[in-house]
């Protein structure tokens, strides 16, 4: 696929990939800013200001910001990450250019209106409560404060109840102003429409429009931050079912050269249903309904996560048959069928997100915010390819470290001795 990038003068960067005419466009507005960004007193600014930026600008209240999409066939939303929050659009080539300047005007010109932030405080609060009653989703957040504890990494994206109370509409004002600035913000376009259009719509309606006059250099992130856990074991007790685990191992962060191998080695282990953890302890013990494992990386480290939901009497046997399947890759390594099956799987669902629009997007606004280049889909074919049995070992190695494994349970009794083998 075809793609260009383009730096304007004030430091807001374009990445663009070209489409066939029949197929939707699509616009990403990315902005550098998530809730490793945030400190514990602001937590869930970034999450926040997603939401009211939809509420309405100085030209659309926000029913006219639904309307208007609607009128042009576009389908847009919104939402946060750790790393970074991403505005999008989905619609017709045809309306490119109405759908740019109606995306461009709620991301860039936003009122954050005092009425606007009370409601919307509230509408968080449920989203809060929403998901504290989902024990997967505890069980999640309490192992990432754990791990990542005393790095912003810990906090959670849509902050606590706590730290938005204290969020007003000059803390805001002030974090946009700090956060939204044009060297901080990734434009990433698919559509059949030319670079050179693109390019000049985006600086009518973005660069001119909002950073006039401005000239910023784009800042090269730091690329050797690790986080290296303290083994501890967390638990929370809920009047529920299921027993919910959640085990983890540090890892490089994003800028590793080992990327394509551990993602490799999380494949074999517990990353898809043909793999290690989904075969012994879900189809041969029965033991669970879901278990998986994932490979997770940002700028300030990452890890291989392990979920899994049992009951609780099951939940001890468990947790000891990961470790078992751990040390079975540990002592006896890998087979050359599970390299093989894995990097076909691999490269067959990348392959499978370059067809959508919405993801080539997505994927070229990462690319350009993490790494300030295009990584093309066949240089990430290459890196899987090149995976050798001794690189998958190689990174097991590193990874399964026990002294640095982090658990959290939620369950009715809470009982951390389920990760006694570990101990």
């Amino acid at each position: 696929m075809k793609f260009n990038t383009f730096t304007y003068e004030s430091g807001l960067r374009l990445v663009y990939a070209k489409v066939e005419e029949y197929r939707p466009m699509s616009i990403y507005i990315a902005v550098d800013t998530g809730s490793i960004n945030e400190t514990a007193e602001n937590n869930g600014i970034s999450h926040f200001i997603e939401h009211l930026t939809f509420k309405g600008t100085k030209k659309r209240n926000d029913k006219d910001i639904m309307r208007n999409f609607e009128e042009v066939g576009a389908r847009a939303n919104a939402y946060t990450t750790q790393q970074k929050t991403c505005y999008y659009a989905i619609g017709l080539n045809e309306k490119f250019e109405e759908t740019l300047e109606i995306l461009s005007d709620v991301v860039l010109f936003s009122n954050y209106k005092e009425e606007d932030i009370e409601k919307e405080r509230k509408v968080i609060y449920e989203e809060i409560d929403m998901y504290e009653d989902d024990p997967s989703s505890i069980a999640f957040e309490n192992f990432y404060k754990v791990f990542y504890a005393g790095s912003s990494a810990s906090l959670t994206v849509l902050g606590t109840k706590e730290s938005l109370k204290g969020i007003n509409r000059k803390k805001i004002l002030e974090y946009v102003q700090q956060n939204y600035t044009p060297n901080n913000i990734v434009v990433s376009v698919v559509t059949s429409l030319s670079f050179l259009q693109v390019k000049r719509l985006v600086d009518k309606y973005i660069n001119q429009s909002k950073f006039k006059g401005v000239v910023m250099s784009v800042i090269e992130k730091p690329k050797s931050i690790t986080t290296i856990p303290d083994k501890k074991f967390t638990n929370i007790k809920k009047d529920i079912s299921q027993t919910n685990v959640v085990l983890g191992f540090p890892t490089d962060n994003v800028y590793s050269s080992d990327m394509a191998a551990y993602q490799v080695l999380d494949g074999i282990f517990g990353g898809v249903n043909s793999s290690r953890l989904f075969s012994r302890i879900r189809n041969d013990e029965g033991l669970v309904y879901t278990i998986y494992s994932i490979v997770e990386m940002s700028k300030l480290g990452g890890h291989l996560l392990i979920y899994f939901g049992t009951s609780d009497k099951n939940a001890k046997h468990a947790v000891e048959l990961v470790k078992r399947e751990i040390n079975e890759i540990l002592e006896n390594g890998i087979t050359d069928k599970e390299l093989e099956r894995v990097k076909f799987y691999l490269k067959s669902a990348l392959l499978s997100s370059k067809e959508r629009g919405m993801d080539i997007a997505n994927r070229l606004a990462q690319n350009i915010l993490i790494f300030n280049r295009v990584i093309s889909t066949e240089d990430r074919l290459r890196e899987i390819e090149n995976v050798t049995k001794e690189d998958v070992m190689r990174v097991a190695n590193k990874v399964f470290n026990f002294s640095n494994v982090c658990g959290s349970v939620v369950s009715k009794t809470a009982d951390t001795q389920i990760f006694e083998c570990f101990e």
